[in-house]
């Protein structure tokens, strides 16, 4: 594989970030396994330290980064689950941060981030507005730019949560995990791959299909914005380097629509009584929805993370109509 990312970098990135990033459970769900005729398994990384998958990559990228140059500080960019990370990181590291955010950022991502103690710059209203504005400062300021997906330091970062599944579960068929950018389901596919592993199957929103549409052109495709309730899924292209990687391991995509989305993120509160942000429920919500392919019985979903704002999750509380049979 040209881009030089492999196993062997994701067993490195485990040992360089295992004194600050802890394994999160993969935990047999039968409630859920009821409800689908299959038997599922949630890998939580709601269960990080800040509640997302995040915090894998965002350490490995720190610590990777050469003493002088990540002496001068560093900027990023995102929705704000990566930002949050990267601030977190920087903390802990003893190093100075700013954070770029778009103006919609979700307020309680924004306050975890603001108590990192980071700069925040809210600017423009989706991903790419506020990636050229972190990049603009960057270079103005002299500081070192952490990419939230298409970088190989976060992606061997992100594959740990593979590894941890790799040693938590023995052969399981699939392993099901949410596309933004693509840089967690990069890194899984590495890890999981090695030794003609399990089935990798990712899940995005209908409304930024991005790399769904991109591997069916065979080529990068940027999609418009558009609105969706999953606002760490609305990385308008892939990554160049994660473009590579899903084309070559990940087996099959699937989208889902905002509906499926919070119907998910119900049947999880309600039935495996952890909570979703939409994002992190996608995997469930294809599940549901009856996207996979029965052939997968025995599987694994990766639960992202569960930093979902208040007001939606009050909103689906109190209308939960659109659940499937047997769920409320």
């Amino acid at each position: 594989m040209s881009t030089a990312l492999n196993y062997y970098d994701i067993l490195e990135a485990e040992d360089r970030i295992r004194k600050y990033v802890k394994e999160t459970p993969l935990e047999f769900s039968s409630s859920i396994s009821k409800l689908t005729g299959r038997e599922v398994y949630l890998k939580l990384e709601n269960m990080s330290e800040i509640r997302v998958f995040k915090i894998r990559g965002a350490f490995n990228k720190l610590l990777s980064i050469d003493e002088d140059r990540l002496s001068r500080g560093v900027v990023t960019a995102s929705s704000g689950n990566h930002a949050l990370a990267v601030a977190h990181a920087s903390r802990k590291i003893g190093v100075r941060a700013v954070i770029c955010v778009p103006e919609t950022v979700n307020r309680q991502k924004l306050e975890a981030i603001e108590e990192e103690s980071a700069e925040v710059i809210k600017y423009g209203s989706n991903y790419d507005q506020v990636y050229y504005k972190a990049r603009e400062i960057a270079e103005e300021r002299g500081l070192e730019f952490v990419h939230a997906f298409d970088d190989k330091d976060v992606i061997a970062g992100q594959g740990t949560c593979g590894l941890e599944i790799t040693r938590q579960l023995k052969n399981f068929d699939a392993v099901v995990v949410p596309i933004g950018g693509g840089g967690l389901i990069s890194g899984i596919s590495l890890a999981v791959k090695t030794n003609n592993g399990p089935s990798v199957l990712g899940v995005q929103t209908e409304a930024v299909p991005s790399m769904y549409l991109s591997l069916k052109e065979g080529r990068i495709v940027e999609v418009p914005h558009r609105s969706t309730i999953a606002d760490g899924m609305m990385a308008l292209r892939p990554g160049n380097l994660t473009f590579e990687i899903v084309s070559k391991l990940v087996d099959s995509i699937f989208l889902v629509g905002d509906v499926e989305i919070r119907n998910a993120i119900y049947a999880l509160l309600r039935k495996a009584r952890t909570v979703a942000e939409p994002a992190g429920a996608a995997s469930l919500a294809a599940l549901l929805s009856g996207k996979i392919p029965e052939k997968f019985r025995r599987i694994v979903l990766v639960v992202s993370g569960g930093n979902i704002s208040l007001e939606l999750l009050d909103e689906i509380i109190r209308n939960p109509q659109d659940m499937p049979i047997g769920a409320t």
